[in-house]
């Protein structure tokens, strides 16, 4: 689709950042079990100072409207398990998939294909109705404990998830607990300090 190229410049694969989406294996628990998506093609406003968060668009190439990226951010980064909907036309926008999100797809796809036929159109009809709240959220500051909070969000999922596979593997000892709440603390906090410096930082 066409636009402004003094205004933006383009992410899109091989974006490191997108690899990384795609190839770490514990962002399929995001995609498949909380429903958050990224677009395959992300607008960059490059005349703004703002922080990267609030100067990232995203482009529909149904009807070529361009949305303000934190319509899918704040209060509403969950719960797109079939993509982004375009507000305007209401087609789908194209999202990057995990690999390893596939393949547990496959996996599940029994279960999965026939929910999508029979609640799809309702499922688009819930997208659509979220815009307004999220619009409303767009000029609200985003400030440092966001990404506090961001981080503390990511580690306890992981938590959640080492401590499932480690209670059917072999069990789940009060040492072992405590280990894991320790690395993934700190896997939380990294995860937030990565996010405020790549997304929450003034530009230059």
């Amino acid at each position: 689709m066409a636009y402004d190229e003094n205004k933006y410049s383009v992410q899109k694969l091989p974006n490191p950042l997108l690899l990384h989406w795609i190839l770490n294996p514990g962002l399929a628990i995001n995609e498949v079990i909380l429903g958050q998506r990224i677009p395959k093609v992300t607008l960059i406003d490059k005349t703004s100072k703002a922080p990267l968060v609030e100067r990232t668009y995203v482009p529909c190439p149904s009807c070529g409207a361009i949305h303000h990226g934190m319509l899918w951010g704040k209060g509403n980064a969950f719960g797109h398990w079939l993509g982004y909907i375009c507000p305007n036309c209401e087609q789908k926008i194209p999202c990057l998939w995990n690999i390893f999100s596939l393949l547990l797809l496959a996996v599940l796809s029994p279960i999965w294909f026939p929910l999508k036929k029979i609640y799809e159109q309702k499922y688009i009809a819930y997208e659509l109705s979220r815009y307004k709240k999220a619009a409303a959220n767009i000029d609200k500051p985003i400030n440092k404990f966001t990404w506090i909070k961001m981080g503390a969000s990511f580690g306890l999922l992981m938590l959640a998830f080492f401590v499932a596979t480690e209670y059917f593997r072999d069990g789940i000892t009060l040492d072992k607990f405590i280990f894991l709440a320790g690395i993934n603390a700190i896997g939380g906090l990294f995860f937030g300090a990565v996010m405020w410096f790549f997304m929450g930082r003034k530009k230059g």
